[in-house]
């Protein structure tokens, strides 16, 4: 099972888009987390941000549950990566 969903990964790179970044100036990378000796468990993680243009990069914990898009389009928004 995955971090991210791939519906999750769309969601993002349309924020992007849609507040008027590009795709190719974006990474997104996901750790997830696996817990030892556990067989059956959440899946949760970190997704790291980063915008190349200005080498800024954001960190948020991710998994079932957890609305890290939101934060990471309030921070696009809100100026965080730079403007677009």
């Amino acid at each position: 099972m995955a971090l991210l969903q791939e519906s999750e990964k769309q969601d993002f790179w349309a924020t992007v888009v849609d507040a008027g970044f590009f795709k190719d100036d974006f990474d997104l990378k996901e750790i997830e987390y696996k817990p030892a000796n556990v067989s059956i468990y959440a899946v949760t993680g970190t997704v790291i941000v980063r915008r190349k243009s200005t080498g800024v990069s954001r960190q948020y914990s991710a998994g079932h549950g957890i609305a890290w898009l939101a934060d990471f389009e309030t921070e696009l928004r809100g100026h965080v990566f730079g403007v677009a």
